[in-house]
């Protein structure tokens, strides 16, 4: 009986303890740190326009997985393909929430399902022909949008995150990802 009481009443309550909601952070950009290197990026927040945060490759193409980490203020986390050698689906983990990314249709890359079990989104590339702006498809959220500062290089990324308060930092994270992942020259 008192298993019962503490996971029903004393439980949840832990964790709000622990894992505190935490606000998300509004990303402002995204660039990568050396010109001729994709594999290390500075992610810039509303705070200030100086480095807040990083994504960085952490295994290499010749792996059957790919892990990425993320740090950007006080949150971290890790991204990597689901499935061995295929680059499809791919599951970013944060701190107290894990957001999936699923191409939409099968050999097509200008769509994606973001999702972290509570809110669903498609994140989708604006123009058929080009990656280089993004856009969320829904409004239910707020508004969310990539594009290349220069027109043609994939090295920087404004984000315009009007995203509401509550919307999970790590389907952000999904977002930017993707977005700089499917660009980059690899």
């Amino acid at each position: 009986m008192f298993r019962l009481i503490f996971f029903i009443i004393l439980l949840p309550g832990l964790m709000v303890a622990v894992f505190p909601m935490m606000q998300s952070q509004t990303i402002t950009g995204i660039s990568t740190i050396w010109d001729d290197d994709f594999r290390e990026w500075s992610i810039f927040t509303e705070e200030d326009t100086i480095n807040f945060g990083t994504l960085e490759l952490v295994s290499m193409m010749g792996s059957p997985r790919l892990d990425w980490s993320y740090r950007v203020v006080d949150q971290d986390g890790r991204i990597r393909n689901i499935d061995r050698n295929v680059f499809s689906a791919w599951e970013v983990q944060g701190p107290g929430n894990i957001a999936t990314v699923r191409q939409l249709w099968r050999d097509d890359l200008r769509e994606w399902r973001v999702t972290d079990n509570r809110k669903s989104v498609v994140w989708r590339s604006r123009y058929a022909n080009h990656y280089e702006e993004w856009v969320i498809t829904s409004r239910d959220y707020g508004y969310f949008t990539m594009y290349t500062l220069n027109p043609g290089d994939p090295r920087d990324w404004v984000v315009v995150d009007t995203l509401h308060s509550d919307f999970p930092f790590e389907m952000k994270m999904a977002f930017v990802f993707i977005t700089v992942f499917l660009t980059a020259p690899f």
